[in-house]
């Protein structure tokens, strides 16, 4: 069973791959957290061509199977294709 489908997101840190869904964060530092209390350096960058994303086989863009989060797109729904 899949859940209700997610917006496309309209960025992705290039350095960890964190997704964003807020233009807001669009030139931010990502400031994901990393193991050892670290956090990522990257930068939010725009990816918003429909060309770069394809929603999740698995989850049919949901993020989750059943009670679980989707492993194929890591819970997102959408996987970064470019």
């Amino acid at each position: 069973m899949h859940g209700i489908e997610r917006d496309r997101p309209v960025g992705i840190c290039a350095r960890c791959h964190r997704v964003v869904r807020s233009f807001e964060e669009i030139g931010k530092k990502c400031a994901r957290p990393l193991p050892a209390e670290k956090k990522c350096p990257g930068i939010i960058r725009t990816a918003i061509d429909a060309d770069q994303w394809s929603q999740c086989p698995s989850c049919l863009g949901s993020g989750r199977i059943d009670d679980n989060i989707c492993e194929k797109c890591s819970g997102e729904g959408w996987v970064y294709v470019r």
